[in-house]
């Protein structure tokens, strides 16, 4: 791996600023309370360098869904425990409902409406991944396959939204770990194989 120049390093600095302002300010006033001058004056950077790296202020919405990606492709996926494939859905959901609580209640807020579409986007990896979790676990006979992958995964993350939501109706008074634990464990059963 090459080494990052200074002027990289600041760039990535830089974008990350911007990025990490722009959800305290969505987490205090929400998305669409928020300008991108707003934006950067907390920041501490110019407009010029806002459009530097994010085409407007929709990318930043589009700049969380690609780290949640990220979040799973670098420290979930790794780190699942080699028990049943079941178990395993499970513990991903954990780990699902533990950054969405990181990420925040009043950005979760902002996020759960229904002209969001980013949610249904096809081909993200957090899907992509679950639903390989599931063909494996369908070779190795522990889930059903009655059902596609695609569906299983489509299903999976409707609940696990409609809880988020949930979640973020109640303005997080229960602990969303917990919650989403208890409901995964019997759902994800249902899909089970049966000897």
């Amino acid at each position: 791996m090459t080494k990052l120049t200074s002027r990289q390093l600041q760039a990535i600095q830089t974008k990350n600023k911007i990025y990490e302002t722009s959800l305290s300010l969505m987490e205090l006033h929400g998305y669409d309370q928020i300008t991108i001058e707003q934006i950067c004056r907390k920041a501490g950077v110019s407009v010029g360098s806002f459009y530097n790296y994010f085409k407007s202020k929709n990318d930043i919405l589009i700049e969380l869904y690609s780290r949640a990606d990220e979040y799973f492709e670098q420290e979930v996926m790794p780190h699942l425990t080699e028990t049943s494939m079941p178990e395993r859905i499970v513990e991903y959901f954990d780990s699902y409902a533990n950054f969405n609580v990181s990420t925040g209640i009043g950005t979760m807020k902002q996020l759960y409406n229904s002209n969001n579409s980013l949610f249904i986007h096809e081909g993200r990896l957090m899907q992509v991944f679950l639903t390989q979790m599931i063909s494996a676990g369908q070779a190795k006979r522990e889930i059903t396959a009655s059902q596609s992958p695609e569906y299983i995964t489509e299903f999976l993350f409707i609940v696990a939204r409609g809880l988020i939501y949930d979640w973020c109706l109640h303005n997080g008074e229960y602990n969303l770990r917990e919650r989403m634990h208890e409901m995964m464990l019997p759902i994800v059963g249902v899909f089970r194989e049966v000897e």
